[in-house]
Parts: structure tokens; sequence; C-alpha cells
């Protein structure tokens, strides 16, 4: 079965530093590293997807500026550098992964039987993304210990992650796992 995992935002400025980073997001960092260790082992293709955005972005009419491109923030945390070698990268400047990106054609090329995501914020990008993959009848499996999102007045990170989780599966029909 070819597989291929998906990592959204696993980068310095979601878990290390910057406007949008938060501790909290780091507890997905030894499902990630393991699930990246199992399935580069069996030749998985691994596609790191990553807020890349220009200075004057749109999106930051609603969030404080953040992943500039070209900044340390758009960089991958150093705990996934090893898997870095032989992935893809996917700059994004949007919540959904396959919006104005190449994601879409890397996995049309590989053809995956189905697709792991993980990452960060599951509300946000990792929600918008799976319902890209189901919108493309891709089999999207998401491991619940390898997505979180953030802590902040208003967005209890339990209950978002909690309704996220749900709304993947009950509503879009992605597997979570674990």
């Amino acid at each position: 079965m070819k597989r291929a995992v998906i990592v959204a935002d696993v980068i310095n400025g979601f878990l290390k530093f910057g406007n949008l980073a938060s501790p909290r997001m780091q507890r997905v960092l030894p499902c990630v590293e393991e699930t990246l260790r199992r399935e580069s082992a069996a030749g998985s293709l691994i596609i790191f997807l990553h807020d890349n955005h220009a200075p004057d972005d749109p999106e930051f009419r609603m969030f404080p500026p953040h992943c500039i491109a070209g900044t340390d923030e758009t960089r991958v945390v150093d705990e996934l550098q090893p898997y870095t070698a032989q992935a893809v990268f996917v700059p994004k400047t949007r919540y959904d992964g396959f919006y104005e990106t190449t994601l879409e054609a890397e996995l049309a090329a590989f053809g995956p039987d189905e697709v792991i995501m993980t990452g960060v914020c599951t509300d946000i990008c990792v929600l918008h993304t799976v319902e890209g993959l189901i919108n493309r009848r891709y089999r999207a499996i998401v491991p619940r210990y390898c997505v979180e999102t953030y802590d902040s007045p208003g967005h209890n990170g339990d209950e978002v992650n909690a309704f996220a989780l749900a709304h993947i599966h009950d509503v879009l029909g992605a597997e979570i796992a674990g």
C-alpha cells in the first residue's frame, strides 16, 4: 500500500518562536517523528506543508504577522530535520494546503492509496487540508496525537481540538487513528 504523509506547519513559527508560536503544539513532536521514521522506512512520500507569507499577506487582518517568507519561522523544527532530505516542501499562504500550491500535483504524481495527515493547527490548516484530501477522494487518516492546536483567549485548545477531530471524522469522513 502506497502512503503519503503530510506534515502541516510543524515549523519554528508555530512551535518555537514568533507571534503564533505555542508550546502546546510541541506535543505533536513525538508522534510526528515516530510516524515519519516508520513511513520513511516504508518508502512513503513525505510532504512538509509550511506557511510562507508575504509581509503584507491579507491573512494578517485575522492573525498577527507570522511565518514571513525567508525567515527562520518558516523552517521545519530541528527535531524533524532528519526527515527533510528526501521530503517534498510545499509552501502555502492559506489554510487549505491545496490552495494555489503544488500539493495536488505532488500527490497525483505519487498516487498514494492513503494519506496520513499530521501537524498544527487541527482546527485551521489540518482541517481545511483534510477537507481538500476528502474532496479529491483520498483516504485520509489523522492520528489524534499527531495533531494539535493552540490556547488563547476565546480559543480553548482542548475544546477546539476535540471539535476539529470530531468534525474531521463525523463530517468529512476521515479516519481518526490512535
